[in-house]
């Protein structure tokens, strides 16, 4: 077993010319020491890259500085998160284009079969998140599995990502610390056992310790731990649901 660290992160490797989809449990590694050697081989680990903050003075990079330890064998999902500084912040094409760029290093990784963004944007940057998730598509290395994040309220009752129709493999609603409103799309989950975009059929984000439901059409489970990962925490999300 070997430490996949800040460091081995940012060395390139070949880019793999197919890259295998996500396996049917990936579990989130957040920005924290973690050790998942435990995990079996079938299980996927998505870490943590990089955060890029924009604000109107400057676009920042803040790489990963915790440690992460996984299996020499572990399908792995580089994410890069993106926060606006403050709120009312503009992804500008600067912004866009430095995104992209640290995108395209996580994806030349050793080891690295896939990239995820995690970007909670607000309505009015949605056109520029878009062209953003264009260009990364573009540049990424062929064969590159593109995913992103979504708030669970983008999927439950607004229909942008449908007609934005993202360049990506896959959407993937965040079921977790929904605060106002999350009881509704919890119901309604229950009820109708998928969410009203299609786009948001096929993935689901879950996180321990919150409320999970049996979804129609399900193929893939990303599980957010706000502790670190431990064999007991994780065990109880290798059996389908």
């Amino acid at each position: 077993m070997r430490a996949v660290t800040a460091a081995l992160a940012l060395c390139l490797a070949p880019s793999m010319a197919h890259a295998d989809p996500p396996p049917a449990l990936v579990l989130w590694a957040w920005e924290r020491p973690e050790d998942l050697r435990f995990a079996p081989r079938s299980v996927g680990v998505a870490y943590l890259r990089a955060t890029v903050e924009v604000s109107p003075a400057a676009v920042r990079v803040r790489p990963r500085r915790q440690p992460l330890f996984v299996r020499d064998d572990a399908w792995r999902m580089a994410v890069v998160r993106v926060e606006l500084r403050p709120r009312g912040a503009t992804l500008t094409p600067a912004a866009q284009a430095r995104v992209v760029d640290v995108l395209t290093l996580a994806a030349r990784s050793p080891g690295v079969s896939a990239v995820q963004v995690d970007f909670d944007a607000p309505a009015s940057q949605r056109g520029a998140y878009r062209a953003m998730m264009v260009a990364a598509r573009r540049a990424l290395p062929r064969g590159t599995w593109l995913s992103m994040t979504a708030l669970a309220s983008w999927c439950a009752g607004d229909a942008w990502l449908d007609a934005a129709a993202m360049p990506v493999d896959e959407v993937v609603p965040m079921v977790f610390t929904m605060g106002r409103g999350g009881a509704e799309v919890l119901a309604s989950l229950r009820e109708a056992r998928a969410f009203r975009s299609p786009a948001c059929r096929g993935s689901v984000g879950w996180a321990v310790g919150e409320p999970s439901v049996s979804l129609r059409g399900l193929r893939r489970r990303y599980v957010f731990n706000a502790r670190p990962w431990t064999p007991e925490g994780a065990a109880p999300w290798y059996a389908a649901p």
